[in-house]
């Protein structure tokens, strides 16, 4: 994919009558857009307003669009340009209220923060399920099982004789032994429930993974559940591991419930659509043009995550 970028971006924009944008864009924020645009295309944009002036341009006889996620001039009808999304047509505008919000600034690294989050769910929700499956396997055989540990604790005896470690007595082997010994219902209950946790994680990871405002309250509430329960095997059986993850999953519930202003917090879902908002090319554009940034909180209000 080419898109015109760089320098060729510069040579257009130079070519084009623009008052600068007021906020000027960090390397590490350009790399981003731009990366994002190389990779899922660029989002155009028909406006039915003044600004159109600002988005738009013909340059050697070539009409001109500007991408509101990268800012770049591309040319729709070039096949090497790719764009992802294009709002309106040339003939048939949209108002300028209708645009879809598209992220830049912070909310992009908060995209990557949410994929990354995503992947340790659904890591975690594939695992819960071969342990479902294979709880279920146990509710049929779990006799067959017993049988077969008991078997290995007595053939491992001699050799814990020799290393001094007495087998018989084992925490882990009595603690098996005893699981084994509750009825075929219990497991097939088990692994229902163990099934059902790793279907609502499948489920958090792939709205995490699609920035969907939704998966970033389940995610906030079924992790704070499980603070307690791991703060207290912390307390009672101190590792490590578990020390480390605890700390992972209260930095996860902060970060979402700060930077998403989730439940409420920091004026809630509004005050999140208004920052979203003043960080757009368009709300950078109208500011420049002398005009308030939330003619952009129109009907649509959608956050563009693509």
């Amino acid at each position: 994919m080419t898109a015109q970028t760089g320098e060729g971006a510069a040579e257009v924009v130079g070519a084009t009558p623009a008052t600068p944008l007021p906020r000027a864009l960090s390397r590490r924020e350009a790399r981003w857009l731009l990366r994002r645009c190389g990779r899922r295309g660029h989002v155009l944009a028909y406006l039915d307003d003044p600004l159109a002036t600002r988005m738009e341009a013909e340059v050697q006889g070539r009409r001109l669009a500007r991408c509101l996620r990268c800012g770049a001039f591309v040319d729709p009808a070039r096949p090497d340009t790719y764009p992802q999304t294009v709002v309106g047509t040339p003939t048939a505008r949209t108002p300028i209220d209708e645009v879809p919000l598209v992220l830049r600034g912070s909310h992009g690294r908060k995209l990557a923060v949410l994929r990354l989050l995503a992947i340790e769910r659904i890591g975690r929700g594939l695992l819960l399920l071969v342990a479902a499956a294979a709880i279920w396997r146990l509710a049929s055989r779990r006799t067959e099982v017993a049988v077969w540990l008991s078997g290995l604790t007595q053939a491992a005896q001699p050799l814990g004789q020799q290393l001094g470690w007495d087998v018989g007595r084992s925490q882990l082997l009595a603690e098996a032994q005893r699981l084994l010994g509750h009825s075929g219902r219990t497991f097939t209950a088990a692994a229902w429930l163990v099934a059902g946790y790793a279907v609502l994680q499948l489920v958090e990871g792939a709205g995490l993974w699609a920035a969907r405002r939704w998966a970033e309250y389940l995610a906030a509430v079924a992790t704070s559940l499980f603070v307690p329960l791991e703060s207290y095997e912390l307390v009672h059986h101190p590792t490590v591991l578990k020390a480390v993850a605890l700390m992972i999953n209260v930095a996860a519930v902060l970060y979402l419930v700060w930077k998403g202003r989730l439940f409420g917090f920091r004026g809630g879902h509004a005050a999140y659509l208004a920052e979203v908002r003043d960080a757009t090319l368009l709300a950078d554009e109208l500011r420049a043009a002398g005009r308030p940034a939330h003619a952009l909180a129109g009907g649509a209000g959608t956050v563009q995550l693509i």
